[in-house]
């Protein structure tokens, strides 16, 4: 217990040092108004890992200030590419306000968004060369991984069922567990550490950034609304007469997934949870490692990653 609350009071502490280097960042912007209208309400838990990971491998304290640089050049591109997903899947809110396309046009959140991608790579090219290539690696899998997830979109479930086995995961590296993996890489590597700690911290955020992204799909799912490719990787959980049965009254009986789900009695929310714990355990697992050093924040990197999907798996 006590260290969720040592982790909530590092969350907030770190999430103040962040939003004030973002409003100085982007003051000087003269498009600064528009892009912070799609920062507003954002859970910066993607900069607050690169924090977290830097502390937790004893980054210098003059190294702090460079760190929240890079902390808040993945928050400016993540919020950035959730402008250009709204637009792709035509989604209307965002943070419980409306999305940005819906009030500023779709022309202006494409420039905007790329706006604020520059913005974060502006930021940090004082810093070593193996930290960008870092930032430029992520952003290339994250856009891999949108193009993976628009394609899947032609197919009906037959076809997805058909894929390679490890395709729904696929998108979910490259899409979403890139930008976490990124960012506590990039947070080890700011505190100048050993590449085999770069690997570690590079696995530890993909892992929480796989959890986070089973986690939504499975908050949609329950909300009703289901995509084919979450929908798709529970088929293959489940038996083959059963999973038979579900293509077939989805693709030839056209009843919806969510129908379709209930009248099998298939509870795609325990496969989600199940999957999500192991998953979680994994990170877990890596932040126990002992080539970590012994910090006051080694027990919170421990602490995280079921703290992340368990108090803050809202939508945005």
């Amino acid at each position: 217990m006590g260290e969720i609350i040592e982790l909530e009071s590092f969350f907030k502490t770190a999430k103040i040092d962040i939003e004030k280097r973002i409003r100085d960042s982007i003051n000087a912007q003269e498009d600064g108004k528009k892009i912070r209208y799609f920062l507003k309400r954002g859970k910066r838990l993607r900069p607050i890992l690169t924090l977290l990971a830097f502390r937790a491998c004893c980054g210098n304290e003059k190294d702090y200030e460079k760190a929240l640089e890079l902390a808040v050049a993945i928050e400016l591109q993540h919020s950035a590419s959730l402008v250009h997903d709204d637009i792709l899947d035509g989604d209307s809110k965002r943070r419980g306000n409306p999305s940005y396309h819906k009030m500023f046009g779709v022309e202006d959140a494409i420039l905007t968004g790329h706006r604020a991608i520059v913005l974060g790579f502006k930021n940090i090219l004082d810093h070593d060369a193996e930290i960008i290539e870092t930032l430029f690696d992520v952003w290339d899998r994250a856009l891999i991984g949108e193009t993976e997830d628009i394609e899947s979109r032609s197919k009906n479930l037959r076809s997805l069922l058909n894929s390679e086995d490890g395709f729904y995961f696929d998108v979910i590296l490259n899409k979403t567990a890139s930008l976490f993996a990124g960012a506590t890489k990039l947070g080890s590597q700011e505190a100048k550490s050993p590449k085999y700690l770069q690997s570690i911290f590079w696995e530890y955020g993909k892992y929480i950034g796989i959890a986070y992204q089973l986690a939504d799909d499975s908050y949609d799912m329950n909300d009703g609304k289901i995509e084919l490719l979450p929908l798709s990787w529970i088929a293959k959980q489940i038996d083959a007469k059963t999973k038979e049965s579900l293509v077939s009254l989805i693709e030839d009986d056209g009843l919806s997934p969510s129908d379709s789900l209930s009248k099998l009695n298939i509870n795609a929310q325990s496969i989600f949870i199940k999957e999500i714990r192991r998953t979680q355990h994994l990170a877990e697992r890596l932040a126990k490692n002992n080539k970590i050093p012994d910090s006051e924040f080694k027990p919170l990197l421990s602490a995280a990653p079921i703290f992340i999907i368990d108090k803050f798996m809202e939508r945005g």
